[in-house]
C-alpha cells in the first residue's frame, strides 16, 4: 500500500492530537500534606499555580462555592473559589445572619434572613476574606480567592487529588489561616507529572481554629 505524503500528514497530525490529550488527560496526581508533626494535616488548602498562566486552557468547570450559615456556624470553616467566580451565601437557620468582611480582597455586609433562599457575590480579586456574624459573634468563617483552576482542600487522610493537569512547573502552595507562617501559607516549586504521591511536611503549627460556640447564648431579637 502506498502511503502519500498528506495521508502521513494527517496520521502525524491526530498523533500530535492524541499526545496532547494524554499529556493533559495524564494521571490523577495525589499530594500528601502532614503537620510538623508528621500526622495528616485536613482542611488544608492546596492549589497550583502554573508557570504560563496564560498557556494554560482547562476544560473542568469551577466548582460551585457555596458558604452555609448553619447551626450559628460557617458551614464549611474555609471555602476556595477561582478568581471572577461566584460565592453564594445559604442561610440554613431559622434566625437572620448579618454576615460582613472587613479586611481582604472584597469587604461586604449583609442580612440574610431565613426566608431569604441565598446572596450571591463575585470575587474579582484574589487573596484572603475572613468573614463574621454581626449577630453571632462568634461565628468566623474563611473564603480564599485563587488565580488558578487547580485547587482543593485536603480530606481527612490529608490528601488532595488534582486531574487533568498539563506537564508543567508549578507553584505548589499550602493554606491555612491558623498556619503560623509569613502569609499563613508555605510554598515549593514542583514539576507534574509526577510517578508518586508527593508529599509536604509543614514547617509550623498551628493558632487554635475558633470553636464557632457561644459561651453566652442569647435569643436573637426580631425585627433587626
Amino acid at each position: 500500500m502506498i502511503i502519500t505524503s498528506t495521508r502521513v500528514a494527517i496520521v502525524l497530525t491526530l498523533s500530535g492530537i492524541l499526545f496532547g490529550i494524554s499529556a493533559v488527560n495524564a494521571a490523577p496526581q495525589s499530594i500528601m500534606v502532614l503537620n510538623a508533626q508528621g500526622q495528616p494535616a485536613q482542611n488544608m488548602v492546596v492549589y497550583l499555580l502554573p508557570s504560563a498562566p496564560a498557556n494554560i486552557v482547562t476544560t473542568v468547570a469551577p466548582s460551585k462555592a457555596e458558604v452555609h450559615q448553619k447551626d450559628k456556624q460557617f458551614s464549611p470553616y474555609i471555602t476556595v473559589v477561582q478568581k471572577g467566580n461566584d460565592v453564594a451565601f445559604v442561610n440554613e437557620d431559622d434566625i437572620t445572619h448579618h454576615i460582613f468582611s472587613a479586611l481582604g480582597p472584597k469587604r461586604f455586609s449583609f442580612k440574610l434572613r431565613h426566608q431569604q433562599q441565598q446572596q450571591i457575590l463575585r470575587f474579582e480579586q484574589t487573596g484572603h476574606v475572613s468573614m463574621g456574624c454581626n449577630v453571632h459573634d462568634w461565628m468566623s468563617g474563611h473564603l480564599l480567592v485563587v488565580d488558578t483552576p487547580f485547587y482543593a482542600v485536603t480530606n481527612l487522610q490529608g490528601i488532595v487529588t488534582f486531574e487533568h493537569l498539563p506537564a508543567d512547573d508549578f507553584k505548589l502552595v499550602v493554606w491555612h489561616p491558623q498556619l503560623k507562617m509569613p502569609d499563613n501559607q508555605q510554598v515549593k516549586p514542583v514539576h507534574f507529572p509526577s510517578d508518586n504521591t508527593m508529599t509536604i511536611t509543614l514547617q509550623a503549627d498551628f493558632d487554635s481554629i475558633p470553636s464557632q460556640q457561644s459561651l453566652d447564648e442569647f435569643e436573637f431579637l426580631e425585627g433587626y
